[in-house]
């Protein structure tokens, strides 16, 4: 029965012996299964270790394999981001060589290309190049930004500049310095770059005048106008009101006198009208 009990004696070679225990009869009876079980409990263990191990190593593996992947990934991006800005920075000179073209037109020297996209495969970092062309397109923009462009007042030209009739006596020729450009009494004038107001007041046959200092070697001068709303010594910004349209001076009536003078010389206005 499950319950009979079994005692056991463990004894020496000096036929000497230990305390006796007892142990359930079913146990003794059994042993061997006992022993089986343990036996493969521990295989089992052991092959479970083994399975780990040979895990952790297959994963080790697959992620060097995967940092070697992602390495050579990142470089294949490099190389392709590489050739990208070159491109980028091709189509950009392509775009500046048009821009100094039409400053060329004016007289205004031309600006440095190609120094996004030389034939050298070599380029400096993504940051040394962006700021080359922020620079760049800074000093573009303080060239343009204080070159007379564009019409002071949208009107028709009714004069142009160089030789024309007298408009008093329709008789004489005589040598008109800059455009007349028609308007109604009042309109307003702007200014046509950044620059210093040199002068505005009164001034001979301009009537009322101002004149812009440009800092680059341009003025422009804004006659017969019916009201002055800058000062001498003033700054102003391309496009800004500087008066309004009159006929005081040698006028014939409401028009504006417009006149672009480069280094000292009187040129045509209407080459600084368009950039076409």
């Amino acid at each position: 029965m499950k319950k009979d009990k079994t005692t056991i004696i463990f004894l020496d070679k000096n036929q000497h012996y230990a305390k006796p225990f007892q142990v359930k009869t079913f146990y003794v009876k059994h042993w061997k299964k006992f022993v089986t079980a343990l036996f493969l409990t521990l295989c089992g263990l052991v092959g479970i270790i083994m399975h780990l191990v040979k895990a952790k190593a297959e994963m080790q593996l697959s992620n060097q394999k995967l940092a070697l992947l992602l390495e050579n990934h990142q470089k294949e991006v490099i190389q392709m981001d590489t050739s990208a800005i070159k491109k980028h920075y091709l189509a950009i000179d392509e775009k500046l060589k048009t821009i100094n073209k039409y400053l060329k037109a004016r007289g205004l020297k031309p600006m440095p290309a190609n120094q996004g996209g030389t034939e050298d495969n070599e380029l400096g970092s993504t940051e040394e190049i962006g700021t080359f062309y922020d620079e760049y397109l800074n000093r573009m923009i303080r060239l343009v930004g204080f070159t007379p462009m564009g019409y002071p007042h949208k009107g028709r030209i009714s004069s142009t500049y160089g030789h024309r009739e007298n408009p008093f006596t329709g008789e004489n020729i005589e040598s008109h310095k800059g455009l007349d450009i028609k308007g109604n009494y009042g309109e307003i004038v702007k200014t046509t770059a950044n620059g210093t107001v040199k002068f505005a007041s009164r001034r001979g046959g301009y009537g009322n005048c101002i004149i812009i200092n440009h800092g680059n070697g341009f003025e422009t001068y804004y006659g017969h106008l019916s009201k002055i709303v800058v000062r001498a010594g003033q700054k102003v910004n391309a496009g800004q009101i500087i008066g309004n349209i009159g006929s005081t001076g040698r006028s014939t009536g409401p028009h504006l006198h417009y006149e672009v003078h480069r280094n000292g010389k009187i040129v045509n206005p209407k080459t600084y009208l368009s950039l076409e």
